[in-house]
């Protein structure tokens, strides 16, 4: 998988989108300064939780005795299952049962940072990557670097939610969301087929299957 690969695959997983939408929601009554703290928090948890993963996902691995391949293979059915649910889901409104509850630096952290920005799908896929580099060549920093680019996005995604939704309407929205899941839906089909062949369950396409 190409750095071009890894960064798409970051930016869909712990992507603005997703949180920028229901910050929008619970900030909707907060003023100004409140509103960038939360964006600030939010980024800077998920920054945090992120760069945690990517630099101790080779540990984990090793204390659970889980094999690289079997984390390529799970980490691409759970990101296979998060993209069909960008596709054929049923997005809801938050909040729509009631009021949304009062602004606060709480939200920042739950759900803004997590689940939703420092996401489930997102740490697993940032496991899977930091797994599958090569050690002592700089791929690790080079890692960093885009985790940290991608946390840069989201801030800016969500200090400037207000512009951004005012000029695109949810029907585009929820277009483009889809279009994304289907992007992420073949990255999660490469790293099955990735663990796959790393398990030798990949047949050598030179050879004949019936010779």
């Amino acid at each position: 998988m190409g750095w071009s690969e890894i960064f798409v695959l970051l930016l869909v997983t712990c992507g603005p989108t997703r949180a920028a939408l229901v910050y929008m929601s619970l900030t909707k009554s907060a003023d100004a300064s409140l509103k960038r703290a939360i964006a600030f928090r939010t980024v800077t948890v998920s920054t945090v939780i992120c760069i945690v993963f990517a630099l101790i996902g080779a540990a984990i691995l090793a204390g659970l005795k889980v094999s690289t391949e079997a984390l390529l293979i799970a980490g691409g059915i759970i990101l296979l299952l998060f993209a069909l649910n960008m596709i054929l889901g049923e997005d809801k409104d938050q909040g729509a049962d009631g009021p949304p509850p009062a602004p606060s630096l709480d939200v920042a952290t739950f759900p803004l940072a997590v689940p939703l920005m420092a996401s489930p799908q997102g740490l697993v896929a940032i496991v899977a990557i930091d797994a599958t580099l090569q050690a002592g060549t700089g791929d690790g920093a080079i890692f960093l670097v885009l985790i940290l680019a991608v946390m840069a996005i989201n801030l800016g995604f969500l200090l400037a939610a207000d512009k951004i939704f005012a000029k695109i309407p949810p029907e585009i929205l929820k277009i483009v969301l889809r279009i994304v899941g289907l992007l992420l839906c073949s990255l999660a089909v490469q790293l099955m087929i990735f663990g796959f062949d790393g398990l030798g369950l990949i047949p050598d396409p030179e050879v004949e299957l019936n010779g």
